[in-house]
Order: structure tokens, then C-alpha cells, then sequence
């Protein structure tokens, strides 16, 4: 059972816990065999990052983060 937040309230409260404090989010799915994340700064944000495990795939896309940091300057 899923609770449906208005937009809002799930924007400030990732403001409030992740992006006030320079934290990265992390959203990691279960594609088949295959774990997909996507991360978020507030800023910037990857998606589509693969891994066989959950933790090759933060590391894909911390990698994709730092790529987007470098094309930003």
C-alpha cells in the first residue's frame, strides 16, 4: 500500500533531508535481473544507471554525476 503525497510536501521534504545538506538521493529499482537508479542532487539528475547489483549501479551513477559536473564548467 502506497500513501500519495501531494507534490509539495514530497519537494520540501526532500529539500529538507537530502538537498539542504548537499546529499545525493538514491532510487533504485529491480529491472528483471538488473537493478536501475537514478540519483539526484536537487541540480542535476541520472537516470537509466545499471548494475548487477545494487551497489555497481550507485557507482554508475555517482560516475554519470561526476561527467555531468565536469560538462557544467
Amino acid at each position: 500500500m502506497y500513501i500519495v503525497l501531494p507534490e509539495w510536501l514530497r519537494r520540501s521534504w526532500d529539500w529538507f533531508w537530502y538537498f539542504r545538506c548537499g546529499k545525493i538521493k538514491y532510487q533504485v529499482f529491480v529491472h528483471g535481473d538488473e537493478y536501475r537508479v537514478m540519483a539526484t542532487d536537487g541540480r542535476t539528475a541520472v537516470w537509466n544507471c545499471y548494475g548487477s547489483t545494487p551497489e555497481a549501479a550507485k557507482e554508475m551513477a555517482l560516475y554519470r554525476m561526476r561527467r555531468a559536473y565536469e560538462k557544467e564548467e
